[in-house]
């Protein structure tokens, strides 16, 4: 009994994946095309015109987490412009499954963004005659997947919750009080920011223990962001 239950529950995750990406390929090849294209390019450019390679790294990551978040939002109001959220519930049917195969979707998405932060780094380091160690790459991309992660969980209650509009909204608002309330303390209390500056330059020593507790904290993310995403979804009317 377990044994079917199972494999229906997989079957139903990957009809979710599958409605997730046809929606996705739906806007056409030049779509994909810029989404993929424009980290690789931008990196490079600014690798060009003399660009450190610390700072391309950043904006690497920053511009992949950015374009793939939207990709989360993008998904939520392709079904709210197109009437598609008819299909919500039973394809497939169960909400749980289909929470599951959204989360499981975008996590495949993250694992793309940290490869082509990772081609995009090793391409800009090529231009300027810096070679990029392997771990540093692969550094770089973990990082960029667990921070799309974490970023992605902490929206999908809001995406549920709200229209993608209303949701965009919350959260830019959301990470401008917390962003000014940090940036406030920090200026108030110079041994607030001694002590971050602290834990980044230990987390740069030590960023294989960094990547670990980064990655159970999105464990425990994602557990939490789908408990709350099933009950704001479970009592919506479809």
């Amino acid at each position: 009994m377990n044994t079917t239950a199972n494999a229906d529950a997989m079957t139903a995750i990957l009809r979710q994946i599958s409605l997730d990406w046809n929606r996705t390929i739906s806007y056409g090849r030049s779509y994909i095309a810029i989404f993929f294209a424009y980290v690789p390019g931008f990196t490079c450019l600014m690798a060009a015109t003399g660009s450190t390679l610390d700072s391309v790294a950043g904006a690497a990551i920053g511009g992949a987490a950015s374009g793939f978040l939207m990709l989360n939002i993008t998904l939520f109001s392709y079904e709210q412009m197109n009437n598609h959220h008819w299909m919500n519930g039973i394809v497939p049917i169960n909400r749980n499954h289909q929470i599951l195969g959204r989360f499981a979707f975008l996590i495949v998405c993250d694992l793309v963004a940290g490869l082509e932060v990772a081609v995009s780094i090793a391409c800009a380091g090529i231009i300027m005659h810096e070679p990029v160690k392997v771990t540093d790459a692969i550094g770089f991309a973990a990082m960029t997947v667990l921070t799309l992660v974490l970023l992605n969980a902490i929206v999908q209650p809001f995406l549920y919750r709200f229209s993608p509009y209303r949701a965009m909204a919350a959260i830019i608002l959301s990470i401008g009080v917390i962003g000014g309330a940090v940036i406030g303390l920090c200026k108030a209390l110079p041994e607030l920011e001694k002590t971050v500056e602290q834990l980044a330059d230990a987390i740069s020593r030590h960023q294989a223990i960094a990547l670990a507790a980064f990655l159970i904290i999105d464990v425990l993310a994602l557990a939490f962001s789908r408990k709350i995403s099933l009950h704001i979804y479970g009592s919506k009317d479809i």
